[in-house]
């Protein structure tokens, strides 16, 4: 699991891939009920006994074995070890990656060895804060109806509930394993926003990128009818992350996928050739089998196939 804290140090999204969603949904959504209790020892807690960035939860005091973070996350994963690393940018813990195991074997020094290689390449990834753009909207659009206030859900599509329970972010009230009751609770203040605006909007920060949300005031037909307000939401990506995520879906080599990533961003032969430092005739027989994969027949074919949004007519990437 991911977790990415905001400027106070507190949760604000998660990213997980095996993790059961009832756990994921009970941390994202009740964590300050939970999980904020000073007793509570996990990987976003501070530990005055163990300065070094990995591994607090390698070892960890007996009584782990009692808190709702094992119970509640861990042990509700039907895993038994976990190992946590820290990325700090400034003196301020920004994230905080947790990976589990099944089984006996627990994680040791070797494990938090890998751990503590990557973590200069985490912490430039944060200082970045937001991937390159431009931004892409390669999914449809979801909209969601309350009330004028925001607290009351009307109306939701099915986009928008799957483009929230893709965004897994913490504390909106947002529910994984049932069907939403009540919006998100950005929908309140975009809402108190719209008093003095006519339109409103705010970016939160997911896994692959941000999402967008946009409130506007619905026009009614009579003076008595109740105001209401519909939110629609866009995830944006990266181009660039969606490019690499659409060549690595691709069923080439290593070698072949960087050849295809110059060929996307508008590199030449030349630079693909500097680059890889393969001879020219290598590089043909590399790209006669790109080329067979992808399905075009030249080297500009082959940047605007892989260019393409996933939406676009003719496409068949899943990007």
């Amino acid at each position: 699991m991911l977790f990415w804290l905001d400027q106070n140090g507190l949760p604000a999204g998660l990213f997980y891939e095996s993790t059961a969603d009832c756990a994921a949904e009970v941390f994202g959504d009740d964590y300050h009920r939970f999980f904020s209790d000073p007793s509570e020892l996990n990987g976003l807690s501070a530990s005055p006994e163990n300065d070094e960035p990995v591994g607090i939860l390698m070892n960890p005091r007996r009584d782990y074995f009692c808190s709702k973070t094992f119970n509640l996350m861990v042990k509700a994963s039907a895993n038994l070890h976990s190992i946590d690393l820290k990325v700090d940018v400034e003196n301020q813990t920004r994230a905080v990656f947790m990976l589990f195991r099944k089984g006996q074997t627990a994680f040791d020094e070797h494990d938090a060895s890998h751990f503590r290689q990557a973590l200069p390449y985490l912490r430039h990834a944060i200082e970045r804060h937001a991937p390159e753009g431009p931004w892409e909207g390669p999914n449809a659009p979801g909209h969601i109806l309350v009330d004028w206030s925001g607290t009351k859900l009307l109306a939701v599509s099915d986009e928008a509930s799957q483009l929230l329970n893709a965004c897994a972010i913490v504390g909106q009230d947002i529910r994984v394993t049932a069907s939403a009751t009540l919006p998100p609770r950005f929908a309140e203040d975009l809402c108190r926003r719209l008093e003095t605006a006519g339109v409103t909007s705010d970016i939160l920060d997911i896994p692959w990128g941000r999402l967008r949300a946009t409130a506007t005031q619905m026009h009614e037909f009579s003076a008595e009818a109740t105001k209401r307000v519909l939110i629609s939401l866009e995830m944006e990506v990266p181009k660039r992350l969606r490019i690499i995520h659409a060549i690595l879906d691709l069923p080439i080599s290593p070698l072949q996928r960087l050849i295809a990533l110059v060929a996307a961003e508008d590199g030449s032969r030349a630079d693909c050739l500097n680059s890889t430092g393969i001879s020219k005739e290598a590089l043909k027989k590399h790209l006669s089998a790109i080329y067979r994969v992808v399905g075009v027949n030249s080297w500009e074919d082959l940047a605007v196939a892989l260019q393409r949004p996933r939406n676009s007519p003719g496409n068949s990437t899943p990007f």
